[in-house]
């Protein structure tokens, strides 16, 4: 909801036609009901959902599993529209629904014919009997960096495995947006980097009535952290919070303090919190409640003794971080090749960043992430897209 929301108040548009945008989302397991411990979702075949087109964003993250339990709860008239990136790391569980879905092109005769004689080259084949033709359409223009950007570039270079544009952009330091170091800086480098969030933080601690909490959450949210293993950011993350208490800002063995973030890690339907929700912990008439965005524009605030399972998150994996866009984004490599850190993992943490991406780490450890590209074989894509 918060990136649809940031989205739309971005768009050059009258007040009039944004006010008509919608501004709310939600997880599919929360469309359809999906409740730990019982034995189907509540949205089904026998009871589909009440919606006339469903649109789902990242759609690279969603599952087979997922994705046939979405496509069954379907009305029959309803339209799907998947939107996402199909280069992005592909879901968790097992399947690379939104890979297979685009691994071809296709268009009826009728389509093609109009296309060409408008003077637009198309991609794929003409087939009448394909069963996605006219379906899938691959976006030109990123609106979250330009084509010419440092960070579209090496975006491109990362997924295409060109390895010596690769190094050449990241060496050059001639892209402003871009850069390389060998290693992160120390606790309070990395706490630097959110000067603007302390900042905004104290300035709300100031005024005990202050109810909009968006300041904070724009200042959090214009720097963030990733690492491609769990370990990585747990470690930073430690030492983030031990320098914290070097400062004073946070007593010894206590795990709360404001200015605390944490991201929600397991759903709870009770509170109404779900993984991956991130929340900011501020003093609020002296006592520390955690700030979440709701849905319909507003915040809540809950006693940290309330929150279900969480983690800091000063830094954050790759894979947590999707759906997700920072300002500047700083990613941390391995010490040596891994096994998780893969080209879509990279590629997936340069576009998490708007205006700035910095990677620090190896180059060699880099050059082995991008080349490390193992396929995901589902056996959706032969049927999507059959051979003769």
């Amino acid at each position: 909801t918060e990136s649809v929301r940031a989205a739309r108040d971005r768009l050059p548009v009258a007040d009039a036609v944004r006010a008509q945008l919608p501004d709310k989302a939600q997880t599919l397991h929360r469309l359809l009901g999906l409740v730990p411990g019982t034995a189907r979702p509540r949205q089904h075949a026998a009871n589909p959902l009440p919606l006339d087109v469903l649109v789902v964003d990242e759609a690279s993250m969603v599952d087979l599993s997922l994705m046939a339990q979405t496509v069954a709860a379907l009305p029959s008239h309803a339209r799907l529209i998947l939107l996402g990136d199909r280069d992005q790391l592909a879901s968790v569980e097992a399947g690379a629904v939104l890979g297979d879905i685009c691994s071809r092109q296709a268009w009826r005769s009728d389509t093609a014919q109009g296309l060409l004689a408008a003077g637009i080259n198309l991609p794929g084949v003409i087939d009448d009997t394909a069963i996605l033709a006219d379906s899938v359409v691959v976006l030109q223009k990123s609106h979250r960096f330009g084509a010419d950007s440092g960070i579209g570039r090496l975006a491109r270079a990362v997924n295409a495995a060109a390895l010596d544009e690769v190094h050449a952009l990241l060496a050059q330091q001639a892209q402003a947006d871009i850069r390389q170091q060998p290693a992160l800086p120390d606790a309070a480098g990395l706490l630097a980097q959110r000067a603007d969030y302390w900042q905004a933080l104290a300035q709300l601690d100031a005024d005990a009535d202050a109810a909009d909490w968006a300041p904070l959450f724009a200042a959090f949210h214009r720097f963030m952290l990733l690492a491609a293993e769990r370990h990585t950011v747990a470690a930073i993350n430690a030492q983030i919070e031990a320098e914290l208490e070097k400062l004073g800002r946070k007593a010894a063995g206590s795990d709360w303090y404001a200015g605390r973030p944490v991201m929600v890690t397991r759903n709870d339907y009770g509170i109404g919190l779900f993984n991956g929700d991130i929340g900011l912990t501020v003093m609020r008439e002296g006592r520390l409640r955690v700030v979440f965005p709701t849905t319909d524009g507003g915040w809540r605030e809950v006693a940290p003794a309330r929150l279900p399972e969480h983690d800091t998150v000063y830094a954050m994996t790759v894979h947590k971080s999707q759906g997700s866009e920072f300002a500047s984004v700083w990613l941390a490599l391995p010490a040596a090749p891994s096994a998780v850190l893969t080209r879509a993992l990279v590629y997936t943490a340069i576009t998490r960043a708007r205006d700035m991406f910095v990677l620090a780490g190896n180059p060699a450890v880099l050059e082995a992430g991008v080349l490390n590209a193992p396929p995901r074989q589902s056996g959706l894509a032969g049927r999507l897209w059959p051979q003769p």
